[in-house]
């Protein structure tokens, strides 16, 4: 195996015992800043089958990996001294430290040529999938759909839309995954519905008063002749949030007119969903992700409703009184569901999409209720230490408040991709992402998008957030380093946002990080390709159209690059398996603080965030202009290339203390 090991890695360049980069400098451990008991999953034995290359070579023989990269990145390789931690205790979820997988189905593979990515697509890709090193996917949703919302207007919950392919195909691509080791989570959308759905057809048609309608918020309206809405909410999509039916009762809907809101007071509701879970349950599906989880319990009966807002974040309290979002009866539903997922051996688990105030995150992930919910702190973040080093305090904090794990997430399907929002300038606003979607909204002119940059920093935050303790999510494309899609066509756009928004709150939408994949370089949509994303004899082009700067960033051309961020993303996924310990312990190092100079982004206070994990290993990240001197040990993997052993500012690397 010694042999094999120094094969691949003389074909990068390097010999196979090429000493490492070493730091003379000590950093004990200080103050704790977060400590929760949680132990990691064993490493997949099929792991090094489909892997490949260094990475294969490394992994089979229980050893540390990593690559030289050349030009843009350092993964320094040497032996495994730390053995893998035993089995995670029955206590703890599999979610609880998982590297999870985002699939946005219908831009992931197109299957069929129809120009939409589909079930068979995944199951086509599941190879892929495993040899990047994720343990999970995630599905958004993918079934029967009018596509008003990208499918988060359901008119089946438990059926696949046709247009995706059908349950024979999800079950196919459920045996796929497990076969690989692969757990799969679907997505469920419990606050509203399609319009399309049965229950609401059923609703208009029965009138006022029926049981049919105590399944959605209908109300009378308010005026002489109920012509005025009951409240003078817009909606979170823009547009007013009710809408008049024929009868002249009005129904509420925080998205779009498409997507009436169930009314949780209902029993039949409650019901409804325990059958949705035990459903999916029942197929194979090993957790769920949960759509809009704060928003299900409501209170309509006060008379104070005008003074509050609908849009999400907009006037969130601590105390769970607000009579839309995150209200203290919502995690009665929780509950109610834990009953459902505790059925099943093992149980199944739960991460909840919750935009709560970061105090109140811990409530969702209670071990009595979903178990996890998501860090949205961290995605909000600009790349600042100020910005960053907070985001990893609050989730560690809920994290010990709900006796669960944090979630550390980059990206998702909602929010423009991290490449772009680190390319553009770091200038907190009033809003999370403002200056991104500000730049979106002006089809990318409005800032200078510096990719080099951006990229750097992106690949800097994938290894500070991989070594965090819990789990880590990554949406589709971010290991290719893709960057949004500003200049789509307005014609073109699906996304809801970029017609019902207006004035000052006009938005363009998310269609720019909802563009279908590119596979393969050569497939140039110039020449009616799609980048590998559909079949060569495809009848229909993707659904949003591809730049040409995709070419660059295809899967296949980053497969055999060992500088892309492709082999980053592989390096530091099978490397976190490797590294975690039995407790997702972290302690800050010495070396983390301030810098007191104005050296980080848009003259920020720069800074370096330096933690070890409880087996030994340390992420330090450098956002200040100076090089930093890594603390004493083995260099493990870089971000960027060290600088005579010094990291770079925008830089990160895994270190093993004490290692010599």
């Amino acid at each position: 195996m010694a042999q094999l090991v120094e094969h691949n890695l003389a074909k990068v360049g390097v010999a196979g015992s090429s000493p490492v980069v070493r730091s003379k400098r000590n950093s004990p451990t200080t103050t704790v800043a977060g400590l929760f008991r949680t132990h990691r999953r064993g490493s997949n034995p099929r792991g090094s089958e489909r892997f490949g290359g260094v990475a294969a070579a490394l992994f089979a023989a229980d050893v540390s990996f990593g690559r030289i990269i050349v030009g843009i990145s350092q993964n320094l390789v040497a032996r495994e001294a730390h053995p893998m931690a035993a089995e995670k205790s029955s206590s703890r979820s599999w979610m609880s430290d998982a590297a999870i997988y985002q699939i946005y189905p219908r831009s992931f593979k197109d299957s069929t040529g129809s120009g939409l990515g589909d079930i068979a697509g995944i199951t086509q890709k599941m190879d892929y999938l495993e040899r990047l090193g994720i343990e999970a996917i995630w599905l958004s949703p993918f079934y029967p759909s009018p596509l008003v919302d990208g499918g988060y207007d359901v008119a089946d919950y438990c059926d696949v839309d046709p247009r995706l392919g059908s349950l024979d195909d999800f079950d196919d691509m459920i045996a796929a995954a497990h076969a690989r080791g692969i757990k799969v989570i679907v997505d469920i959308v419990p606050n509203h519905s399609s319009n399309q759905h049965p229950w609401f057809k059923a609703a208009l048609a029965a009138g006022p008063g029926s049981p049919e309608r105590a399944r959605y918020i209908f109300r009378d309206g308010r005026g002489e002749h109920g012509e005025l809405p009951p409240t003078n909410w817009n909606a979170n999509f823009g547009g007013p949030a009710w809408t008049r039916v024929a009868d002249g009762q009005w129904y509420l809907h925080m998205f779009t007119p498409e997507q009436p809101d169930f009314d949780w007071s209902c029993p039949e509701v409650h019901a409804f969903f325990c059958d949705v879970l035990a459903f999916w349950s029942d197929r194979g599906v090993d957790g769920f992700r949960i759509d809009v989880a704060q928003g299900l319990a409501k209170d309509l009966d006060r008379d104070d409703l005008d003074r509050w807002h609908l849009a999400e974040g907009d006037d969130m309290v601590d105390d769970g009184t607000h009579p839309l979002w995150d209200r203290n009866e919502v995690h009665e539903i929780y509950r109610e569901w834990r009953r459902v997922f505790d059925r099943y051996n093992p149980p199944r688990s739960a991460v909840a999409e919750a935009w709560v105030l970061p105090e109140r995150q811990y409530l969702y992930a209670r071990p009595s209720e979903l178990g996890q919910t998501f860090n949205f702190e961290f995605a909000k973040a600009t790349w600042t230490y100020d910005d960053m080093h907070t985001a990893i305090e609050k989730g560690l904090k809920a994290a010990v408040e709900s006796d669960s794990a944090s979630t550390w997430v980059l990206s998702n399907h909602d929010v423009p991709r991290v490449a772009t929002r680190y390319a553009l300038p770091q200038i907190k606003a009033t809003r999370y992402h403002q200056i991104a979607l500000d730049w979106l909204l002006r089809d990318g002119s409005s800032y200078d998008e510096d990719r080099e940059l951006g990229e750097r920093r992106a690949r800097a935050a994938l290894l500070l957030e991989l070594a965090l303790p819990g789990s880590a999510y990554v949406y589709q494309g971010e290991e290719l380093g893709l960057f949004e899609v500003a200049d789509i066509p307005w014609a073109a756009l699906e996304d809801p946002t970029a017609t019902n928004t207006h004035g000052p709150k006009r938005e363009k939408g998310r269609d720019g990080c909802r563009v279908p994949l590119p596979w393969a370089a050569a497939d140039d949509p110039a020449h009616g390709g799609s980048f590998g994303f559909s079949p060569a004899d495809a009848d229909a082009a993707p659904h949003l159209p591809q730049p040409a700067w995709f070419s660059d960033y295809a899967a296949d051309r980053e497969e055999v690059d060992p500088t892309s961020m492709l082999a980053l993303y592989r390096d530091a996924l099978w490397l976190r398996r490797k590294l975690r310990g039995c407790a997702n312990d972290l302690a800050w190092l010495d070396l983390d603080g301030r810098t007191g100079l104005a050296d980080g982004a848009e003259g920020a206070e720069g800074g370096v965030i330096a933690y070890r994990r409880d087996n030994g290993w340390a992420c330090v990240t450098n956002f200040g202009a100076a090089p930093v001197e890594l603390p004493a040990g083995r260099v493990l993997l870089t971000s960027s290339p060290l600088a005579d052993g010094r990291l770079a500012q925008d830089s990160s690397a895994w270190i093993m203390l004490g290692e010599m």
